[in-house]
């Protein structure tokens, strides 16, 4: 990729950012320049360019935070991104040579979210329509766990048409960017990070604008204005739908306000969880946070036990035996 001595600069200020605190168990091997050390000894080194490929992706999250540098140069903004998937590609390939392992399982998972974080970016500049043929296309080799494809495909499923799709975490939100841009289903959803929408201006702005919505700075208020407007749907992976006052109802998955709520009703005994099973069967590390969602959604929506006992699950949800 060619980049002009402004972008170059920029990205370079990027990549120099204060790194984000190290987890509890980190150390100084798992920063920036302790990570660039430890490649260039041992270049094979799977588990580095697993945090590597972390870390350029929270310098580009960190790039849409006031004062917004995303839009200032998006050109190094994508550059990083290109460099995050990079590392993560090295990982995965590195850490899960011959099959699934929870290392080589993460790097998939978050080269997911480098595409998301690159598709958040062209609609910021072109417009929430803008598709994979602008920002993409998407690789082939991209690649989710099942226990995360088939969590994409029941959030989406359980979400009205023309609906947008507030997710929670690194586990929905990108099962269900993976299977709305990777996959192809459900072309008419939305989907947006729910702390996106909250700390993000210039991607609501972009939203309102595509959508004919008033503006409003207060992201509450804002999500109100794109309820009455369309669909609105919310995981459970949130411990409470925000803005209480806009009147949630609840569906097996998500809380949803907005029109046309008594369109497209999934029953929930429709809802497949076969690759959960088989993740917790396999100690598969996405299946804690994809079981917490669902043992979640059983609480809102009882109802969902039955198909959930269909797949021997009900003994992991506690509601469930109530």
């Amino acid at each position: 990729m060619t980049i002009c001595l402004c972008s170059t600069l920029a990205l370079a200020a990027l990549l120099q950012a204060p790194a984000a605190p190290l987890p509890a168990s980190g150390t100084a091997a798992d920063s920036l320049p302790g990570l660039r050390e430890r490649l260039a000894h041992d270049s094979s080194d799977g588990r580095a360019w697993l945090l590597l490929g972390r870390l350029y992706l929270q310098r580009a999250a960190g790039a849409h935070d006031p004062p917004h540098r995303a839009l200032e140069d998006s050109a190094a903004v994508r550059a990083l991104l290109d460099t995050t998937d990079d590392a993560l590609d090295r990982a995965g390939r590195l850490l899960a040579p011959s099959g699934p392992t929870p290392d080589g399982d993460s790097a998939r998972v978050l080269r997911v979210g480098a595409w998301s974080a690159r598709s958040r970016l062209a609609w910021e500049e072109k417009g929430i329509n803008v598709g994979p043929q602008e920002w993409g296309p998407v690789p082939l080799d991209l690649k989710m766990p099942p226990v995360l494809d088939e969590l994409g495909e029941n959030l989406l499923r359980a979400c009205p048409m023309w609906g947008v799709l507030f997710t929670a975490n690194e586990a929905d939100s990108y099962a269900a960017w993976y299977m709305r841009f990777a996959r192809g289903l459900r072309p008419d959803l939305l989907t947006v990070p729910l702390a996106a929408w909250r700390s993000d201006s210039v991607l609501r702005a972009r939203i309102a604008t595509d959508l004919k919505l008033a503006r409003h700075r207060d992201p509450d208020v804002a999500l109100g204005e794109l309820a009455k407007r369309r669909p609105v749907c919310v995981t459970v992976g949130v411990d409470r739908p925000p803005a209480p006052r806009i009147g949630w109802s609840t569906r097996p998955l998500v809380w949803v306000a907005g029109p046309h709520l008594k369109d497209d009703r999934v029953p929930p005994r429709d809802f497949v969880f076969a690759a959960l099973r088989l993740a917790l069967d396999n100690n598969d590390a996405w299946a804690p946070p994809t079981l917490a969602l669902y043992a979640r959604a059983a609480r809102t929506t009882p109802a969902l036990c039955e198909a959930l006992k269909t797949f021997r699950l009900t003994n992991e949800i506690p509601s469930c035996h109530r």
